[in-house]
C-alpha cells in the first residue's frame, strides 16, 4: 500500500503485471486511472492539485509524486 496526501493506493505486481488492488481517496478527493501495457498510474485529485500513483511492472516498483 503506498499513503499519499490524497489518499492510498494498493497494488500487486506478479510477472511484471501491474494489477490495481484498491484506490482509496480521501474526502474531498476523487481518484482516477489510467493504464496501459506494463503500468498503471492512479491520480487522487483535488481541483488543480493531487497524488499521482504509478505502478511500473516491468521494474518491478512503484512511484508517486505530488502535484
Amino acid at each position: 500500500m503506498v499513503n499519499v496526501k490524497g489518499g492510498s493506493v494498493s497494488f500487486a505486481i506478479e510477472d511484471g503485471v501491474c494489477r490495481l488492488i484498491a484506490a482509496a481517496p480521501n474526502a474531498g478527493y476523487e481518484a482516477k486511472v489510467a493504464s496501459a501495457t506494463g503500468w498503471i498510474r492512479v491520480d487522487l485529485v483535488q481541483g488543480q492539485h493531487g497524488s499521482a500513483v504509478f505502478c511500473i511492472g516491468a521494474e518491478n516498483r512503484t512511484d508517486l509524486w505530488e502535484y
